[in-house]
């Protein structure tokens, strides 16, 4: 994977521990889909994109005994 495709990929973590990982259309669909099937919860493109985490923001906030990923 090039440097373009890396800064690219997004990651959305719940409260409830569910996780996705991908480009920003896949992670938009796959946060929508699942707030509104397990919470019933609606959230617009642009809160999902709030919450997204890129991985160098994702490096920048681990802890020292963060495991690498």
């Amino acid at each position: 994977m090039d440097d373009r495709q890396t800064a690219e990929v997004l990651t959305v973590r719940c409260a409830c521990g569910w996780e996705v990982r991908g480009s920003e259309d896949e992670v938009v669909a796959a946060t929508s889909e699942h707030g509104e099937r397990l919470h019933n919860m609606t959230a617009t493109r642009e809160q999902i994109l709030a919450m997204a985490v890129r991985p160098a923001a994702a490096r920048a906030t681990a802890t020292p005994g963060d495991a690498p990923t």
